[in-house]
């Protein structure tokens, strides 16, 4: 059986992913193996709720289970768990009348163990099977209670989140991104809230740092977001206050703490002598967001590399350019990369709000300039910035 610390140690980092799962499939496969593991057990299942059914939505087992399938909540453990509110758990699946045996027979199935997802109104269920007579411990059952709990908070943001989405698309404006970003402070929220509960009885002193760590790590990602929620809030409500802005000099200062903090080579080429008239505030936003995406999206390169540069001059405005030789985007999802709350990459890999290229872009507009982006995947990105000519 798994002991505490390493039980203890296992619990943070699932809440750390479940804090940034962007789908209710990663959600449900984080969840199911976590239960596995946890349970030492030979399968695991998360079931969903749907009206009068249960959905068994993800498993991570020795043997086929019932992934995909559909159950009348009065016909299986799972729907007994939701309508109870309880937990059920059963040494000997044939000696207990709330086991439908006809769909267990043809399983790897002994005992089992089944846990609600949220106790009050319950969502769903998480289960745990063994192809051997078992009865788990009540740490353990403890464990996955607290994991369920996890779960919950996970698809209820993703629930909020795709809400928010559909409103953004529907009015395409910033500000309504602002008011409903608030609810992505829950994601952070909920992994420093669920480690806490876990240091309450915890005494190891490598799993406390460790929870320490997600505590301190998921706070840094709470003040980062509502940074740029206060961002947001100024770009579509303050009025703007232009001048001549040595961008230049202002992209010098943004990279100089990056590269610090990136501690490897970069090939970092700023063209001297950038100027623009831009409210100064607003184009150390703008700058700040391009030159932090090519610092992040260029991490994997063994020799990255990253330009700001002129590329044209008019009567009116100026061209610039932010290019790097990073991870890129698709060219046929171009039209998606300045709408508030889209990602193109993974959420795992290349961390963020969603907001920073959505915000570039209204900056841009604000200032009747205009912002187009050139890319590929794994062949970098450019960003062409037309803006006004400095005074």
């Amino acid at each position: 059986m798994k002991d505490l610390a390493a039980s203890g140690l296992l619990m943070t980092s699932v809440v750390e992913r479940l804090s940034t799962a962007d789908s209710v499939e990663r959600v449900t496969s984080i969840v199911a193996a976590a239960v596995r593991e946890l349970m030492d057990a030979d399968g695991a299942s998360f079931v969903l709720r749907e009206d009068n059914q249960c959905f068994y939505a993800d498993e991570d087992a020795v043997g086929p289970l019932w992934k995909g399938q559909r159950f009348p909540l009065s016909a299986c453990v799972s729907g007994w768990v939701i309508g109870h509110r309880e937990n059920a758990v059963i040494p000997d699946i044939y000696a207990d009348d709330r086991v439908p045996v006809d769909a267990y027979r043809p399983t790897f199935v002994k005992s089992m163990a089944m846990v609600p997802i949220r106790r009050e109104a319950p969502v769903g269920a998480l289960g745990a099977y063994w192809s051997e007579p078992h009865e788990p411990t009540a740490e353990q059952v403890r464990l996955v209670e607290v994991l369920a709990n996890s779960a919950s908070v996970a698809l209820e943001n993703l629930e909020l989140r795709g809400a928010v989405v559909r409103r953004v698309a529907e009015r395409d404006h910033l500000e309504s991104a602002m008011h409903t970003l608030v609810h992505d402070l829950r994601n952070p929220l909920f992994a420093m809230l669920g480690c806490a509960e876990m240091l309450i009885e915890e005494t190891d002193p490598a799993v406390v740092r460790e929870f320490a760590g997600t505590i301190l790590r998921s706070g840094h990602r709470l003040d980062t977001q509502i940074d740029r929620m206060l961002a947001v809030y100024r770009i579509t409500h303050a009025e703007l206050q232009p001048e001549a802005v040595d961008l230049s000099a202002l992209a010098d200062d943004i990279a100089r703490p990056l590269v610090s903090v990136a501690g490897r080579d970069i090939d970092l080429e700023i063209e001297d002598g950038l100027r623009a008239h831009l409210d100064p505030v607003m184009a150390d936003l703008m700058l700040r967001n391009l030159l932090d995406n090519a610092f992040k999206y260029t991490g994997r390169q063994e020799a990255p590399r990253i330009r700001l540069a002129r590329t044209s001059s008019g009567p009116r405005q100026d061209t610039f350019v932010v290019a790097d030789n990073g991870a890129g985007f698709d060219p046929a999802r171009t039209n998606d990369l300045f709408r508030p709350l889209t990602r193109l990459h993974d959420s795992r890999e290349f961390p963020g709000t969603g907001l920073g290229l959505a915000s570039v872009a209204r900056i841009v507009e604000l200032h009747g300039g205009a912002i187009r982006a050139e890319g590929r995947l794994g062949g970098g990105a450019s960003f062409y910035l037309s803006l006004p000519n400095a005074a």
